[in-house]
């Protein structure tokens, strides 16, 4: 079955009310976790179907727009819900059905009462205020900004793209998808904002204003799906290599500690042999011992700062990330070729080459301009061999056709 923005429209909001009656009733009723995650089955099959609803020649935004709102973020959702985590849990929320079905099924998380995202100075410019206030009025004024450069981008910059440099091309397409994206979720936060009150959690915070990779992919990209790998991903990986370093490291200092017991003991019965140092002398000896033993380790504490298992969490939800954009790929092209994957395994790589050179070249700061340069060239270069080919390969025109006539909308 193959349908068109008409009948997509109508699946999503059956699916948003039956899934979300389902989850509510009879998932939240069951205990947490594993007895609600094989209830949930049923719930991730039909999500993981929905994007192949859509004719791929027609509508590939339509595609691009079921995986991210149910296939992906709304399975995530769904998996912390399990374990009584994330936005479906929290009071507002699961106090009424209708906010729970929409807030589960669809890319908005609610700002949590006492937790500032962003505290805007009253002292501050208007364009300060314009580009980071998130009242209604000044979501729908961005929104507004962002449709008419869409627009002149759509209509008359892209129509001439054969004589545009392919490095410039690429450039323009990260500013379409920018736009495109942002259009929608402010425009949804702003009607979130005036009829029901609350303030949804912003998705992105001037990513071309980061100096590092970190702050790129944690605190400015896309912060819902990064929030949602933080929980879902990073945090459960990170706490189980944790433990088990814990537990290996602990015989270890169990060991250290009864040699250095018995090392004292010894000393005390061997005061009165011939040929061997007094108790005082050897006290000293293990003193002047642990004094070095310390500045070493002192001198060492740098690579201490270093957190293999953050690492290996932070690795593994770059890659599970990749792996979640893969997916979106094949549903658009029905075709696997790894780009996406090895893209954002790339960016884990990267971005843990990055925290050990701040753990072990404390001295090297670079000025933030330049910082920021570097970051912000490393994604581009990195993104138009990776991240841009499987996404335009035979889908530019489409996809352009398709947001122009999304934006007559407005």
């Amino acid at each position: 079955m193959e349908v068109g923005w008409g009948g997509g429209l109508v699946i999503a909001i059956v699916v948003t009310w039956v899934v979300g009656a389902y989850c509510y009733w009879c998932v939240k009723a069951l205990p947490i976790g594993v007895p609600r995650l094989l209830a949930s089955i049923p719930v991730l099959v039909v999500y993981a179907y929905l994007p192949l609803i859509f004719n791929r020649q027609t509508h590939l935004i339509g595609v691009g727009a079921y995986f991210c709102i149910f296939t992906w973020v709304g399975s995530f959702k769904l998996l912390l819900f399990c374990w009584n985590q994330g936005p479906g849990c929290e009071p507002w929320v699961s106090a009424s059905f209708p906010r729970f079905a929409i807030v589960m099924s669809f890319p908005a998380h609610i700002k949590r009462k006492g937790r500032v995202v962003k505290k805007i100075p009253e002292s501050s410019s208007w364009f300060v205020h314009l580009m980071e206030s998130e009242t209604w009025s000044m979501l729908l004024v961005r929104s507004g900004v962002k449709v008419i450069l869409l627009g002149y981008l759509l209509n008359h910059v892209f129509p001439m793209r054969d004589s545009i440099p392919k490095n410039v091309m690429l450039g323009l397409y990260c500013i379409q998808l920018y736009l495109f994206v942002t259009i929608l979720l402010e425009t949804l936060g702003a009607i979130a904002n005036s009829v029901f009150g609350v303030e949804l959690e912003p998705h992105f915070d001037n990513p071309l204003m980061a100096t590092s990779l970190e702050e790129f992919w944690a605190r400015r990209w896309n912060l819902l799906v990064s929030n949602m790998l933080r929980e879902t991903v990073y945090n459960p990986v990170y706490w189980l290599l944790k433990t088990r370093q814990q537990k290996v490291m602990a015989p270890v200092a169990n060991q250290t500690s009864s040699e250095q017991q018995s090392g004292a003991f010894g000393a005390t019965n061997l005061q009165s042999a011939p040929g061997i140092k007094s108790r005082s002398s050897i006290q000293e000896g293990i003193s002047e011992a642990q004094q070095q033993q310390q500045q070493q380790v002192a001198e060492k504490k740098p690579e201490s700062q270093f957190d293999i298992p953050k690492f290996y969490a932070m690795l593994a939800a770059f890659f599970v990330s990749g792996l979640a954009h893969e997916l979106a790929v094949y549903y658009m092209t029905l075709k696997v070729t790894g780009e996406m994957t090895a893209f954002f395994t790339l960016q884990g790589l990267a971005t843990g080459l990055e925290a050990g050179l701040k753990v072990y070249y404390r001295q090297l700061k670079p000025p933030k301009l330049l910082r920021r340069f570097l970051t912000l060239g490393f994604c581009f270069i990195t993104s138009s061999y990776l991240f841009w080919p499987p996404m335009s390969r035979g889908a530019d025109l489409q996809v352009i056709a398709e947001m122009q006539q999304i934006l007559r909308i407005f």
